[in-house]
């Protein structure tokens, strides 16, 4: 009997050591798993777990942003959360606002102090004005601590541009960082009548055929505009001049030389300009009176995309980058094919640099948290493809390693969404666009012709009441730029005489000075 104990013993003994030498080969391996990523595409390793870093509390991330609401948003929500709570114990809830009211709304939220955490801005949506009434948290020490995702990836110049006073305040989407200036073509009007378009360079060049498509597609409008102020294309066929400072009613009066680079403010006061805009001005009424602008120019408020699908558009200025054409044809739901010829070599400002991005706002309860979640937005493939295009097999059809279609009426990602947030480079490719669009934009981004003043912010602080002067008189005299009131060059007169007693010189000084310093600081 003690001869049986005595083995029992033993063996009992060699299962305990057993037991104990695997936990400790456990515990003492730091080799991770292959696992796929989100894709599924390719291997990768799965770090070890931080056995010491401590379990993050629960926390909701609210992301506002720039969207139509869609059916299925609260189902893209759920996925997401599915998703995030199980990385960094995180759940999202999505807030889409529809553009015509982002703005008002956004600017509500903040103004009451509700609290939200990744927030759309852009600077056509007064960012900077945002963020100097405190809307809007720093986040160089953010983007250091959990934005390493986020440095990689991203064009450098896209974290010179959100800053004022140095500090950065936003998170621009990871897409093209500039645009150029084009005129773009209905592909098939252009090979019915042989139209040479890389030999139209200004909107002067474009009046034989005008003359001809009236003619000959009399229901077709050749210069479509809706309200004015007309003139998009104006500076940037005619010279060098560009685009500096604060543009009273969305019409630019303070440009630059940037070639130059002394960096001299003129203002629309110059004769320089005038020599510009009054022919300019004049051939836009005669556009009219031929015919070739649209009657209704000075009051509609129809947008020329929704003429465009009606198929009465054959020509329009655009902004230009790799792919445009094809995302135009995508846009009109593949009914046409365009054709663009680039006019202006693409330039990154501010103002394009900072055209799409996230900010934290100062409400914020986790920004830590928020920054993790933007870093995945960035980084994760399918993280940022859920938000965009939906589920696959209930909104979107794999039909390559990374190109999808879309299922219509799914119930989400038939919207612009891509270009709002997070990593646009790593957004599904869809029918149409090449193999190599992100590669091109890549290319794209190093070569464009960087703007002397990028990172300038101008302070309007000390002319608010001139700038809301000047704006006036903009909005009172925008019809000029339609070519729907007779005598234009007098009214221009006029209006230019009322610009002066607003205060346009006053500004055009305090903007001067306000560049003067920033130069002598910055000047690369």
């Amino acid at each position: 009997m003690k001869q049986r104990k005595s083995v029992m013993l033993a063996l009992l003994i060699l299962v305990l050591v057993f037991t104990v030498f695997l936990q400790a080969c456990s515990n003492g391996n730091t080799e991770a798993e292959p696992v796929k990523d989100a894709t599924g595409n390719k291997e990768v390793v799965s770090p070890a777990p931080d056995v010491k870093k401590p379990e993050l509390e629960p926390y909701e991330v609210s992301i506002v942003y720039f969207g139509t609401p869609q059916k299925d948003d609260g189902l893209i929500q759920e996925k997401m959360n599915e998703y995030l709570k199980e990385k960094i114990n995180a759940t999202v809830a999505l807030q889409p606002i529809a553009s015509s009211d982002y703005k008002k709304r956004t600017e509500l939220m903040m103004n009451t102090g509700e609290k939200m955490d990744l927030v759309f801005a852009t600077s056509w949506l007064d960012f900077f004005g945002n963020v100097t009434r405190g809307a809007f948290l720093e986040l160089d020490d953010l983007l250091e601590k959990h934005g390493q995702g986020i440095k990689e990836s991203i064009n450098p110049l896209y974290l010179e541009a959100p800053r004022l006073d140095g500090k950065l305040y936003a998170i621009p989407t990871n897409k093209e960082i500039t645009q150029g200036k084009a005129f773009t073509f209905r592909k098939d009007i252009v090979d019915k009548y042989s139209i040479p378009v890389d030999k139209i360079n200004t909107m002067a060049d474009l009046d034989p055929w005008f003359e001809l498509i009236k003619k000959s597609e009399p229901e077709m409008v050749n210069n479509y505009l809706a309200g004015g102020p007309g003139g998009f294309m104006m500076y940037e066929t005619n010279s060098n001049y560009r685009p500096v400072g604060p543009t009273p009613g969305k019409l630019p009066m303070f440009l630059l030389d940037y070639k130059s680079l002394d960096m001299k403010v003129k203002t629309v006061l110059d004769p320089e300009l005038l020599e510009i805009i009054k022919p300019e001005y004049e051939l836009y009424r005669k556009y009219y009176e031929k015919g070739y602008t649209n009657a209704d120019a000075a009051t509609t408020t129809t947008n020329v995309a929704d003429v465009r699908k009606q198929g009465k558009i054959w020509m329009q200025t655009t902004v230009w980058k790799p792919g445009a054409d094809i995302e135009l044809k995508l846009s009109d739901g593949g009914k046409y094919d365009w054709v663009s010829h680039v006019v202006e070599e693409p330039i990154v400002t501010t103002d394009l640099a900072t055209g799409s991005m996230m900010g934290i706002s100062r409400t914020s309860k986790d920004p830590e948290r928020a920054m993790m979640v933007l870093n995945y937005l960035h980084t994760d493939p399918y993280l940022i493809n859920l938000i965009v295009n939906g589920i696959e097999d209930k909104h979107y059809k794999k039909v390559g390693a990374n190109r999808i279609e879309a299922i219509p009426e799914s119930g989400y990602g038939q919207t612009a969404l891509f270009w709002v947030i997070g990593n646009q480079m790593l957004n599904y490719l869809k029918p149409g666009q090449p193999d190599d669009l992100y590669e091109s934009w890549i290319k794209f981004n190093n070569d464009a012709t960087r703007f002397p003043l990028i990172g300038f912010v101008f302070n309007d602080t000390n002319v608010k009441n001139e700038i809301t002067q000047l704006t006036a008189v903009v909005t009172e005299y925008k019809v000029i730029g339609t070519g729907a009131v007779p005598d234009p060059i007098k009214l221009l007169e006029e209006r230019n005489e009322k610009l002066k007693a607003a205060g346009l010189e006053k500004v055009q000084t305090e903007l001067q000075t306000q560049i003067d310093v920033w130069w002598a600081k910055n000047k690369k």
